[in-house]
């Protein structure tokens, strides 16, 4: 996928510099990211397909106490696509998990709609058995396209200070 290379590289360095702040920081590398919507799937938002792995490294995160109080989404548009990198974060622990994801526009507008109407954005970290964590982000409109201006420059940071939980889905 055009671009791909890019988000990863952006994700890294994102990861890098909270490294350098002092944080722990876990990476998620999706095998594939899917727009979910209400009317499919009884649910809406972004399904993200990680390795057993990383899954398991997110488990161990929430099993130790670890509660994600906010979180930074970074995007960017690539032709039709919506990149963004959202970074869980737990303030008090100093501990984030970094994932990339996207989506295309074109097959979005039903997840969009839902998300803006519900005043809350989901992401559901999964695996192909269906293990699945949910993570709640309090402002959907950083999910959106970004405005042609944004898109034209750097990956707009976007933040929210509270309303990011995760729980098992």
């Amino acid at each position: 996928m055009p671009f791909w290379e890019d988000v990863l590289a952006d994700m890294e360095a994102t990861a890098a510099e909270y490294e350098e702040s002092g944080w722990d920081v876990l990476q998620l590398h999706p095998g594939d990211v899917t727009p979910r919507w209400n009317e499919d799937h009884d649910e809406f938002g972004l399904d993200v397909l990680v390795p057993n792995d990383e899954f398991d490294a997110v488990s161990d995160l929430l099993d130790s106490g670890i509660e994600f109080d906010a979180f930074e989404a970074f995007r960017a548009m690539g032709d039709t696509i919506v990149f963004v990198v959202v970074v869980m974060e737990d303030h008090d622990e100093e501990v984030a998990v970094c994932y990339p994801t996207y989506y295309d526009v074109r097959g979005a507008e039903q997840m969009l709609q839902d998300a803006m109407d519900a005043g809350v954005m989901y992401s559901y970290v999964r695996t192909l058995t269906d293990d699945r964590v949910r993570f709640t982000h309090d402002d959907p409109a950083v999910f959106q396209p970004p405005e042609p201006e944004e898109s034209a420059s750097e990956p707009n940071p976007e933040s929210s200070p509270n309303g990011t939980n995760a729980t098992d889905g």
